[in-house]
């Protein structure tokens, strides 16, 4: 039955094309893309006995309590503003119940699965167990491998289910489906700038201005005053892909280009596996450019670029926040995803992910992306924008990107045709809507100046943005008032995106920082 599942042509993990190939259950993820992405080629199935990682996600409680309670620990207005949860605070708000908890162990023990652990939240369980053991447990799905450049992954391509029972007690299961995503927001003039350190630097200005961590301080009007002083205050960048910074170079490039400002020339910590390979060029600009605005602030690398064949590697850094009592306060994370690619279950369950964060004081900003406003195409009708997720979430803070309008000069900004924008097709839009490691590293900044004075850290800072205008802070940010980025080429679109505005627009928000006058505002929130 599974074999003619498996010949459907689009497979999807659409149960109305599936049913018939599942057995009695329920399908949690029935519409998750289930079919690898370019690139990936089919090695066959594994033996019975390979080992496989699963993450089951269980339901929580509190949810809507959850989502009020952000809404007044992130709000300036709300007396309840800056008054967050510790985690094990968190654990007593989300945590399943003990009917959960006993029925979803019940139905592991019940197939020999006892490698399990947990997280300090006590909603996500990593299982270990035979591939065989998994099909059991899971019907419809079959474990094979691909394989794509040096890397290999094992999932599923068929659907899985789980008993009618279950269904109440478990959002997803995690490791069967989800492919890495292809890194898709590092901006391509920087990596143009950095890739190729051969060329004299006087011939590379010649024909561009060079997006330096000096001229990034210029435009954003910091100076050499703007740097951290706290030991106890940190930020992190987030990397998925098999690539790594080199200490080394890192040591080299803040002695290049951080003689203006005292800054650390090295990671202080990091969180996961790092390779002694070649070193990776975007995820080394991540870390030189936040540590560069968020100069001589502590600084961590989650590092997980999914070590185990079954590991889907953004679910485990989200497990990581989950039981992880001590974190930094600033997270800039380069991943995204196609927004339709994903199930809805898995959507609603990583949205809850960001509100636990948000929850614990956490501000965590992810890339747009580089692909304008995204295109999916619809056979037989006008194509449509394709949102990327998790920067379609509203939990988090989304950074774009922007390019000089004169590219000799340090100048006004225009929108980057690349960058990425625009609306949900999940989400409603709420009431509120440069690079991520930049504006993360002024952020923690921020956070330096708060700590100091015996405040609390920004936090989910999306309310206290959308808020600047009103308490008299417009100056706070440059407004970037022209260009388009790229979307769909067709008749409709002809091939642009969303353009910028004055006042706030769906590609540039409200515009980026002038950070003298952005830390004035975020100090008297």
């Amino acid at each position: 039955m599974a074999r003619r599942c498996g010949a459907l042509p689009a497979v999807l993990c659409l149960c109305a094309a599936a049913w018939s190939c599942c057995a009695a259950g329920v399908a949690p993820e029935r519409d998750q893309l289930c079919r690898p992405p370019p690139g990936w080629a089919p090695a066959g199935r594994v033996s019975p006995e390979h080992d496989v990682q699963l993450t089951l996600a269980l339901r929580q409680q509190g949810t809507a309590r959850l989502a009020r309670l952000v809404r007044a620990v992130s709000d300036p207005r709300s007396p309840r503003y800056g008054r967050f949860l510790s985690l094990e605070q968190l654990r007593d708000l989300v945590q399943p119940s003990p009917a959960t908890l006993m029925t979803v162990l019940k139905w592991l023990r019940g197939h020999g699965v006892e490698s399990c652990s947990s997280v300090a939240t006590l909603d996500f369980l990593q299982c270990h167990m035979p591939a065989s053991t998994a099909e059991r447990l899971l019907p419809g799905a079959e474990f094979h491998r691909y394989l794509k450049d040096q890397r290999s992954v094992v999932r599923s391509p068929l659907p899985y289910t789980i008993p009618k029972d279950l269904a109440e007690h478990v959002d997803f299961v995690g490791g069967l489906h989800r492919f890495p995503a292809e890194r898709n927001a590092v901006s391509r003039a920087w990596a143009k700038e950095q890739a190729e350190p051969g060329q004299p630097h006087g011939q590379r200005a010649a024909f561009h201005l060079g997006v330096t961590p000096s001229v990034i301080r210029k435009r954003y009007n910091m100076t050499g005053g703007d740097v951290g002083l706290l030991p106890n205050n940190s930020q992190a960048c987030a990397q998925f892909l098999e690539q790594y910074f080199h200490q080394a170079d890192l040591a080299e490039f803040m002695q290049l280009f951080g003689s203006s400002f005292a800054h650390h020339s090295k990671v202080d910590q990091v969180v996961g596996h790092q390779g002694w390979g070649k070193a990776g060029l975007e995820a080394s600009l991540d870390v030189e450019y936040i540590m560069s605005t968020g100069a001589n602030i502590s600084t961590w690398v989650f590092s997980n670029a999914g070590r185990h064949e079954s590991q889907e590697p953004f679910l485990a850094w989200l497990l990581l926040l989950s039981n992880m009592s001590s974190l930094p306060w600033v997270h800039s994370v380069s991943y995204g995803d196609d927004e339709d690619s994903l199930s809805l279950a898995y959507l609603q369950r990583v949205n809850v992910e960001f509100m636990k964060a948000a929850a614990r004081g956490l501000t965590v900003l992810f890339a747009s992306g580089d692909d304008g406003a995204g295109c999916r195409r619809v056979p037989g009708g006008n194509h449509t924008f394709r949102p990327s997720f998790p920067a379609s979430s509203p939990y988090v803070t989304t950074v774009g990107g922007t390019s000089f309008k004169n590219p000799f000069l340090v100048t006004a900004e225009v929108t980057d045709y690349i960058s990425g924008g625009g609306f949900s097709n999940v989400f409603p839009m709420p009431d509120y809507q440069a690079s991520t490691p930049v504006v993360a590293g002024m952020l923690a900044l921020v956070n330096d100046r708060r700590l100091q004075r015996g405040q609390a850290p920004l936090g989910f800072i999306n309310p206290a943005l959308y808020q600047l205008r009103e308490r008299g802070h417009g100056a706070a940010l440059y407004d970037v008032t022209q260009g388009c980025h790229l979307s769909c080429l067709d008749g409709a679109v002809q091939g642009q995106g969303f353009c910028a505005g004055p006042a706030w627009d769906p590609v540039t928000g409200w515009g980026t920082p002038n950070f003298p006058r952005l830390l004035r505002a975020l100090l008297e929130a």
